[in-house]
């Protein structure tokens, strides 16, 4: 399976559309349809990866992945000045620096739950970290990415902590 790694990150500003959603809806490529004409409005970008946020409301102990987890999910751009004014309707987001668990999905996107899996399953209660959901996930891709693509590549970025006696892993 797939390698995973840690990575510490500084903060990434950004800018997008978001909307609240669950696994179950699956409405993720409608926010991307929204708001991919919208990135050559967002002059001063800091690169040209395409984030894919989501904000879940638990804390570290008490999050699971289910298919009625409810969560704001992003569509969204890293801004090269935090500073700078954003195109009319477009929202800034900030991904906190910190320890995140890094690994690379290949493939389709509709086999992404199976990296998922991988990582909630069977990596993460074996590595001595929690998931830290004070910190949104995210995904980066290319500017070249699709996602009917069975070479396409998304690196994943799940926030994390050291797990403590009073923290269970999750």
């Amino acid at each position: 399976m797939t390698e995973v790694t840690l990575q510490d990150l500084a903060p990434i500003n950004l800018v997008g559309l978001s909307q609240r959603t669950t696994l179950a809806a699956m409405d993720t490529p409608r926010l991307w349809q929204a708001f991919g004409p919208r990135i050559k409005e967002v002059a001063a970008r800091a690169d040209t990866f395409r984030y894919a946020i989501r904000e879940y409301p638990a804390g570290p102990s008490s999050f699971r992945l289910e298919p009625d987890t409810e969560y704001r999910e992003w569509a969204a751009v890293a801004l090269a000045n935090a500073d700078d004014s954003l195109p009319e309707g477009l929202e800034s987001v900030k991904i906190p620096g910190g320890i995140y668990a890094y690994c690379i999905h290949r493939g389709l996107a509709s086999e992404f739950g199976r990296t998922l899996d991988y990582l909630f399953r069977s990596w993460l209660p074996a590595s001595g970290y929690a998931v830290d959901n004070t910190r949104p996930h995210f995904e980066r891709m290319g500017p070249d990415y699709r996602l009917d693509d069975p070479e396409a590549t998304e690196e994943v970025f799940v926030p994390v902590v050291a797990a403590t006696p009073q923290q269970p892993l999750t």
